[in-house]
């Protein structure tokens, strides 16, 4: 199958160069947190010897005038998702990749674009051009990949044809961090020496999967222009959101409670959750001088109502500490579904015992701890000494 990858590098600085034009030509590094560690996501040009990954205190060892920008990972996805909408207008095979990164299915579409150079022209026009699109051409994902990181901005690259060996030829000087492969069987890669996609295929495959398992039969087809995998269309995921502005900006866990439940009624009200359970909930605010606040809640069983949404949300939310006055606030519940989750039963008992289970879980998610409630059990119902005939224990429903 022709596959085009349509690849646009550094998409993260450049949504903040796009979004605020006064960081151009100045040493920008946008900076995610992962817990208390801040780490490098991505650099300008300017900021020189600085590479994603990197940790915030190297980074301004290197570069102590960098500008640092707080990563906004929503903002990201949004222009992202906004890239993949237009290419899905031209193909109907779309894969979403990483950030940055999508395959797009050509077959029977030439005709169509009256050849293909005029439908690689329109895929990247697709792409906003302060973005500066690569494509690269293929029969296979990676080497549509490869041919897009070789390729000028603004430009396309077509790889040959795997069957006439050439592919292999001009894959073999790339270097093996090309592989879609974990970090661990890179670096193992490179610790046996090697470094490039054709001293891979040069070996013969049961030595590289010897050493690196199913992961290296993967790689050394791969390296050897060789990939079969398909194509995964993307489907976005239904989802209904909502949003209100504060007054001034909150601080208080009483006032953002408040929003939360305000915003879940209004989407258990919508027309799209009737009847509908939501397996996610997603809560965003912009802050004063900070990058936005983000939170994901994942249910253990689908939620099907205002209250026991706000209930999960509650709980968590006791042990949450915001990182600065709340402007605004945008509520996302994804993962509709007609399902709850749970099965009901048609006898009483265990009915009665799914009732008490779901009693448990809320006592535990108010009190931070497993409920202190016992019940007797016998233990040697035979024996003389009363304390020995039965015995408290934990209660398990």
């Amino acid at each position: 199958m022709k596959i085009a990858c349509v690849l646009v590098t550094h998409l993260p600085l450049k949504a903040e160069l796009r979004r605020c034009p006064e960081l151009q030509s100045k040493p920008v590094v946008i900076v995610e947190s992962y817990g208390s560690k801040d780490v490098v996501l991505d650099s300008s040009p300017e900021a020189r010897r600085i590479i994603a990954g990197m940790s915030l205190q190297e980074a301004m060892s290197r570069r102590k005038d960098a500008v640092l920008v707080g990563a906004d990972q929503p903002h990201y996805d949004e222009v992202f998702d906004g890239i993949i909408d237009a290419l899905q207008g031209r193909s109907p095979l779309v894969e979403k990749g990483d950030l940055g990164c999508a395959y797009v299915g050509l077959d029977g579409l030439e005709e169509m674009y009256g050849g293909e150079p005029q439908l690689i022209t329109s895929l990247l026009q697709s792409v906003p051009s302060q973005f500066n699109p690569r494509v690269g051409v293929a029969m296979g994902k990676f080497p549509a990949y490869v041919a897009a990181v070789t390729s000028g901005g603004g430009r396309a690259t077509r790889m040959p044809e795997p069957e006439s060996g050439r592919l292999a030829k001009f894959l073999k000087d790339f270097t093996v961090d090309l592989l879609p492969l974990p970090w661990k069987e890179r670096a193992r890669l490179h610790q046996f020496g090697l470094h490039t996609l054709g001293q891979v295929a040069a070996l013969p495959v049961g030595a590289v999967q010897a050493q690196l398992g199913p992961a290296g039969k993967i790689a050394w087809e791969l390296a050897s222009g060789v990939d079969s995998s398909p194509l995964v269309p993307y489907r976005p995921e239904e989802s209904v959101t909502e949003f209100l502005t504060f007054p001034s900006p909150t601080i208080t866990q009483y006032a953002v409670l408040t929003a939360i439940g305000i915003l879940l009624g209004r989407a258990f009200a919508r027309p799209q959750t009737k009847g509908k359970y939501v397996r996610t909930a997603t809560i965003e605010s912009h802050i004063v001088r900070h990058p936005p606040w983000v939170k994901r809640f994942s249910f253990k069983e689908a939620v099907g109502s205002r209250e026991r949404a706000l209930f999960a949300i509650k709980s968590r939310m006791d042990t949450i500490a915001l990182p600065g006055p709340l402007e605004d606030m945008t509520l996302t519940l994804a993962g509709l579904t007609g399902e709850s989750g749970m099965q009901s039963s048609l006898f009483s008992d265990v009915r009665k015992r799914e009732q008490l289970k779901e009693m448990m879980r809320q006592l535990e998610a108010l009190m931070g701890r497993r409920p202190p409630i016992y019940q007797i059990k016998e233990v040697e119902p035979w024996s003389r000494i009363p304390e020995r005939r039965q015995a408290l224990a934990p209660f398990d429903p």
